[in-house]
Formats: C-alpha cells, structure tokens, sequence
C-alpha cells in the first residue's frame, strides 16, 4: 500500500472541512428558493394593491363610446420616431412581434406627432396590380382603409398600385363608375413593397382624418377566381376599430406609485391589451471585487438583461389569462438572453362584481442573487479563514508529531547496525504523551539489548578463558599417563583423547580469534602500499601453499596507491579464497581480480561451485554463521572467516558483498575500497 504519512492525514482531514461551505452554499440554494418565493408574495400585494386603487377608474378601462373595449380592438404604439415611408420594416423594430394577426395579413399601428402609421404584411403568392390608367379594385389586390373621423360618416379609401413603389388613394362613392370618376386623397402616404411570401404596404395618415376609430381590409383578386376580402372589422358593412391608446391618466397614477427600480407595472384590460405601463426591469447591481471561484459557482447579476414585453400591446400568458379568469396568480420565467429570472404575478381588477382588466407586476431576481452572492462571498471567506488557520495549525501540529517519530526513528536505526549489533541508546523523552512513552519504552529496552549482547560478545572470551585452566589439567595428565607403559589398546585411547585435546584447544583459539581482532583494528596505523603489488604477492603465496589448486589473477598494469594495513587486507584476502577453496568445484581456478575505478578499488575472488542461497547472501557475514559441515582435517569451523573478512573492509570504511554468478556456476565475493583523498604514489 502507498505510504502515507500523517502530515498528509491531517492535511486531508483539515481539506474535509470544505463541506462545511458546501452546506452552506446548498442553505443558500434553499434560502434563493425561499426570497423567490417571498418575492413572489410581494409582487403579488403591491399587485393586489394597485388593483384596489384602480378598482374605482373603470371609466378608463373601457373605450371612448362607453362600451368595453372589444377584443378587435387596435392597439396604437406610441412611437418614439417618426417612420420613413418606404416599404421596408426596419424602422418597425422591437414592433413588429406584436402585430395583431388577421387572417392572411398582419396590422402594427403606431402613432406619432400628427400621423398615424400602418404597416399591412400580405400574404399573397398570386400578385395582380392595378392596370396603368384605369383603377378597378375589384379587378386587382387592392388595401382599403375605412375612416371614421370626428362626428363624421365612415368612408373608405382604396390603396392601390400599378407595381411596386409608391400607392395611390382614392375615395369611393357608392354608384359611381370606377372606370371614370376617381378622387384621389393627397395626404394619405404609402409604399408598396414585394415579399417572398407576398407584399408589405406602409401607409402614414394624418390624425385629422382618423379620429378614434380605422379600419382595414384586404381584398385579394387571382386570375380565374373570385374576388376575395378580409378586414380587421366588417368589410361589407364599413365598420372601423377602436384604436386602443396608452391611457395618460393610468399612467400617471403608475407613475405616481413610486416605482422600485427594477420593477414593472402592465395594466390590461380584459383582451389582454395594455392600457398603460411604467417602471423597467433594468436595475442596480452592487459593485464588489470579482472572484473567479464565486463567478463560476454562482454568476454576478446583470444590470440590464432583454425584456421580451417591450413594447407590448397585447399580454396573453398563462399568469394574465388566469388573472383575466378572475384568479390571481404568479409565475417564473428566464429573459430571453437568459441573463435574469422574471417573476411576474397577475391581480384581477374588479369594479363591484364585474372584472374589468388586471394589473400585472414583474421583477428580476437580480436583487436576491445580489444578495445570495454576498452571502456567498462572506460564507465562503470565513471558511476559507478558518480552513486556512485550522490547517495551518494541524500543519504545525502534524510537522512535529512528524518530527518527534522520525527523530525517534533515526534514533532507532542508529543504534542497531546493519547486523544488529548495538551500537548506540535512545535518549528516552520527557514529554508526557504516547511518543514519549514509546520513546522511553524504546531506551529501556536498549539498555538491556546492549547489556545482553555485551554479555554474549563477552562469553567467547570468558569462555576460552574458563576452559584453559581444566584443558592444562587434562593436557598434564595426558601427557603423564604418555610416560607410563601402557598396552597396546590402552595407548589408541590415549590417542584419541590427544586428538580430542587438540580439537579443543583449536576450538578456543577460534572463538577468541574475532575479540582479538576487534579490539586490535583499532590499534593499528594505516600506511600508503600498491595494492596490486600486495594483491599479486598473495596469490603467488597460495599457489605454493596449494600446489594442486589452479590461481588465476588480474590487476591493472600501473601501480595502485592505497592507504590502510597490508596486513589486514592479506588476512581478509586469505578468508575469502579459504572459503572459495572449501566450496570449489574440482579441478575449476579460483580467480582473483583487481579493478582500479575512479573512486574506488573493486576486489573480486570469485569460484565455481555451490551457488549461494538468497537469504544467506547477506547473512554470512555475520559472527556464526556458516553453510560448511565440519572441515575435511577434522577441525571446527565456527563461521568467523567471513565476519572477520566484513570487520577489516568495514575498517577500511568499505564495502563487502557476496553474489550468484549470473550463469549460476559459482559465486563471486566483492570488496570496494574507496580510495578518494589518497596521496598519489610516484610512478
């Protein structure tokens, strides 16, 4: 498993306390949900409210002649320029969605100055004009206006055109021959202008001629059918519409409300026309420093956002038909560039028992994620203030609770050597917790580890010590009963026990061999040799000591400086080809090699024989430790050869290591001497 320390632990658990915004961040979703819902509520009284002050103005919810404003009614924009007759619908911008639908032309009315204007959409694949000359409406697709001015009887005007571009009006007198008598009205302006789909005709009207009241109707003429007409009134019988105007009045009593910014008030009457309106969703927004983590968690609210009730003439949502229904009611939408969400709550207006229009008042939600945003922003940095104090003070905490058991652990590994000898204590701690108990543990059971082991590398001297007094017995008494005259069976046990003797006498000389050693090394003074040369002169040694053994060596050809005992590095290169000779395969060399790299001197004694198992590879080094049965002579081997090999390379402040050959026919014994900072020898 990966390790992972407890620094990172704690560093964790301090990162889980980010839930902590996380749950307020979902209180704030909750909280949002509950100002829309409040707002809502609020929207709906001020509704409620203008609803009951306009409850006694019934007068203006109806039209000019007493009657209630029927649903044909024709909604006059005020425009806020005057339009360029010519054909074209770019001046009619932000007007045009709102054209009453007729039912093969649409009408926008607007009104500005001392003109009326229309803008009639045909739709008509088959277009037949006026012959040039003659004017027969009945014969061609012509635009009729009925007008009703002041006081005045109602009559028509023909729109018509022999081609696209500018139209001619005339008036028409019932009896007449078309063919010959015309009147033509002068200061009714339009333009005729094809579509793909059929014509557009814009027509300017001066006001004088109009009064309260329009009419239009399209007739439709196609070759080979019959004549065709439909109108916004009663074509055959000459009926005009109401032009429904904006009410003054209304909207001053909207505006004498005291709008809040933000806010917008539509009042309809009961065909969901608009009578009047004030206010606009536009509103202030809070500056503030811009996080990009608060961006994108939760957006900053716009200013302004589109408003798709501009210019409204007619308001049929699902809110306004209920409140027309007599219900009031509110409702949830986005912008249409989804930049904001729109509440809007519809109240009826009642004058007695009779519905007569409803009140309907909007509002973004930019207030309240105004508000949700600061109380974002100031939940979100007092957490991050207490996360990043809390976690700096876990750090703190966790560095040196982390201190504490490396130094403890430090201290462990340095008093036990890599083969667990003991070489030092552990200074056991004062403080009061957990580690500091472990650390206490820890030094008393070093104590008596290096007790025992001082014990333990002391026995083989007591030892040898205590068996040469009853040995020197035995050996007098042996060699007294050897001046006595014995018979013949009587003398091979006294062999025997001579033999035995022996064993023992080699046996102690063995096991104080090692102390003898240890304590020596230190005594003894380094000196500058050729390590080739010494290397070399060895091996010469060990032909002449085993005339039947095959010695192969290798060594750089230039001399080999090296700083340390001679007499040890020979004792150390006698243990390893005394251990290569005991598990030599026969009649196979034993090879000494001498590498001479940049920062070191690479001693290699390498036999084919046995391999060496994997887990006795760094264990026969140690004091022992053996993988030979007795030797071949008769004499005991206590495992010291290899352990005094390790303490004169360790002295030389090298390295030993023992490993399989890679064709697993022997194994190789390696030395590394260092041998930086050595003075040079002169070549």
């Amino acid at each position: 498993m990966p390790r992972i320390s407890i620094r990172v632990k704690l560093v964790l658990l301090s990162v889980a306390m980010l839930s902590i915004p996380y749950v307020g961040f979902q209180y704030l979703r909750e909280t949002e949900r509950y100002l829309q819902s409040s707002l809502e509520d609020s929207l709906l009284a001020v509704a409620g409210a203008l609803a009951v002050s306009l409850q006694n103005q019934s007068t203006l919810f109806r039209s000019s002649s007493g009657e209630h404003a029927a649903s044909d009614s024709l909604f006059v924009h005020a425009l806020s320029y005057p339009i360029h007759v010519d054909g074209y619908t770019d001046d009619w911008s932000g007007y045009m969605e709102w054209s009453d639908r007729f039912e093969s032309f649409d009408l926008v009315v607007g009104e500005h100055g001392q003109y009326l204007y229309l803008v009639v959409s045909v739709s008509d694949q088959n277009r037949i004009y006026q012959r040039a000359g003659s004017f027969a409406p009945e014969n061609a697709d012509t635009v009729e206006l009925v007008l009703r001015g002041e006081n005045e009887a109602p009559r028509r005007v023909y729109l018509g055109t022999a081609g696209p571009g500018p139209v001619t009006a005339y008036t028409i007198v019932e009896n007449w021959d078309f063919s010959t008598a015309r009147h033509p009205v002068t200061n009714i302006v339009g333009e005729w202008r094809e579509t793909e789909d059929g014509y557009v005709v814009e027509i300017r009207v001066p006001l004088i001629l109009v009064g309260s009241e329009i009419g239009v109707a399209v007739h439709d003429r196609d070759v080979g059918s019959d004549h065709s007409s439909v109108s916004t009134g009663d074509a055959q019988n000459a009926t005009a519409n109401n032009l429904l105007r904006t009410s003054a009045l209304l909207q001053q009593m909207i505006e004498r409300v005291g709008l809040k910014k933000g806010r917008r008030v539509w009042v309809i009457n009961r065909g969901g026309q608009v009578l009047a309106s004030g206010g606009t969703l536009a509103s202030e927004v809070k500056g503030g420093a811009i996080n990009f983590l608060y961006t994108w968690i939760l957006p900053a609210a716009n200013e302004s956002c589109e408003e798709d009730l501009k210019s409204a003439s007619r308001l049929h949502s699902e809110e306004v038909l209920r409140a027309l229904a007599g219900e009031p009611t509110t409702r949830r939408r986005s912008s249409p560039d989804e930049c904001a969400v729109i509440v809007s709550a519809a109240h009826p207006v009642r004058a007695g028992n009779e519905l007569i229009g409803a009140i309907v008042v909007e509002e973004t939600t930019n207030s309240i994620q105004t508000l949700q945003r600061d109380a974002m922003a100031a939940l979100f940095n007092k957490s991050i203030a207490v996360f990043i104090g809390i976690s700096f003070v876990l750090l703190i905490y966790a560095s040196r609770l982390s201190y504490r058991i490396a130094k403890l652990r430090d201290q462990a590994e340095s008093a036990i050597d890599p083969h667990g000898r003991v070489v030092g204590l552990i200074s056991g701690s004062s403080a009061s917790d957990e580690i500091g108990d472990l650390s206490r543990s820890y030094s008393e059971i070093l104590q008596r580890l290096t007790d025992y082991n001082a014990y333990l590398e002391s026995m083989a001297s007591k030892l040898s010590h205590e068996l040469r007094t009853p040995l020197a017995v035995v050996s007098s008494s042996l060699e007294n009963l050897d001046d006595l005259k014995l018979h013949h069976d009587q003398e091979r046990y006294l062999e025997r026990a001579r033999e035995g003797m022996q064993r023992l006498h080699n046996l102690v000389s063995r096991l104080s061999e090692a102390s003898r050693l240890e304590q020596s090394v230190s005594n003894v003074e380094f000196e500058e040799f050729d390590l080739a040369e010494l290397i070399e002169g060895c091996v010469d040694g060990y032909r002449h000591a085993y005339p039947h053994q095959r010695f192969d060596v290798s060594r750089p050809p230039e001399i080999c400086p090296f700083v340390g005992s001679g007499d040890l590095i020979a004792q150390l290169l006698d243990k390893l080809v005394d251990n290569a000779i005991a598990f030599r395969r026969p009649d196979t060399p034993i090879e000494v090699s001498l590498l001479d790299r940049p920062d070191r001197f690479e001693l290699c004694v390498t036999n084919q024989g046995e391999f060496l198992p994997e887990a006795m590879q760094k264990q026969i080094f140690n004091s022992m430790v053996s993988l030979r049965s007795d030797r071949a002579d008769g004499e005991p081997h206590l495992g010291l050869g290899l352990f005094i090999a390790r303490l004169i390379a360790e002295m030389h402040h090298g390295r030993i290591s023992a490993e399989n050959l890679e064709d697993g026919a022997g194994v190789v014994f390696r030395i590394l001497l260092p041998r930086s900072g050595l003075p040079a020898l002169s070549r």
